[in-house]
């Protein structure tokens, strides 16, 4: 056997299976399964015992850069919020934000749920740190215009809050600073609020101590979180598909290093 063959496949073949392993997972789901994590399990267990009725508030706290792994997971909480009957209201402290809340908004705008009511976009408030603190302490004294220009005090959804304990939760989806740290040490500290996040991969190490301290209820963690989330809801979709996706491209990659490091030993062995 040629085993130098081995050694020198053409990078166009490897690019081209890399290629199909990726996107094949994505139009067709394999379902390779997915272990539910601890924390994405008391995540999703305190969302489904909210009453329906009842509201959550989403802090849009991240930009185009984090959205691969945040807009999965803002998508997987907002389907079981809506499932279940629970409005949802959303704020931003980075000015993205209110885009991607937008967006999730429209989703179901299309399948007739109502603006004002079922759930609101009450756009981006500048200031970082201290916009958090005063959000978080008088939420319409805050904000007087929603992302569509209509008045706050007008939305039905709005009607009996007025400090962020009127929420039934709040998550942060975070991507770096203003965000976790901030609404820990301005608001979660001071008004006791039942405090959740939804980040990026990279940014799972530094709310950890703040989740082992239980000022952070419950973690998601980017995309794996993600699918975890969808996998406890029973409706596997996109972030379970990526992570199909991911696995396998992962697996071809270590089966191209073992291929490429047999094949050099064994030439090495029949030369001599």
């Amino acid at each position: 056997m040629d085993w130098k063959k081995l050694q020198n496949i053409d990078r166009r073949i490897i690019y081209i299976l890399l290629i199909l392993a990726t996107v094949i997972p994505m139009i067709n789901p394999i379902g390779i399964p997915v272990s539910v994590g601890a924390s994405a399990q008391k995540f999703y267990n305190f969302m489904d015992a909210i009453p329906a009725g009842d509201k959550v508030l989403f802090s849009m706290d991240f930009a185009a850069s984090g959205a691969p792994d945040i807009v999965p997971e803002a998508k997987a909480v907002m389907q079981h919020l809506m499932d279940k009957g629970v409005k949802v209201v959303a704020i931003a402290f980075w000015d993205n934000g209110p885009m991607f809340a937008d967006q999730l908004m429209k989703t179901y705008e299309d399948q007739g749920f109502e603006y004002g009511v079922d759930f609101a976009n009450l756009g981006y408030i500048p200031g970082g740190e201290t916009a958090i603190k005063r959000f978080g302490e008088d939420v319409v004294g805050s904000v007087s215009k929603d992302f569509r220009n209509n008045s706050v005090s007008s939305l039905p959804i709005m009607e009996g809050i007025k400090d962020t304990r009127d929420f039934a939760a709040v998550i942060d989806f975070a991507a770096g600073n203003p965000g976790t740290d901030e609404w820990i040490r301005q608001v979660q500290g001071t008004l006791g609020i039942n405090f959740f996040v939804a980040c990026a991969t990279v940014s799972v190490p530094q709310a950890m101590p703040f989740v082992n301290s239980g000022q952070i209820t419950a973690l998601l963690g980017g995309m794996r979180g993600a699918a975890e989330y969808e996998t406890a809801m029973g409706k596997p979709g996109g972030a379970v598909a990526k992570m199909d996706a991911q696995s396998l491209g992962h697996l071809l990659i270590i089966a191209f290093i073992a291929i490429g490091n047999i094949a050099f030993f064994m030439d090495k062995k029949q030369a001599r």
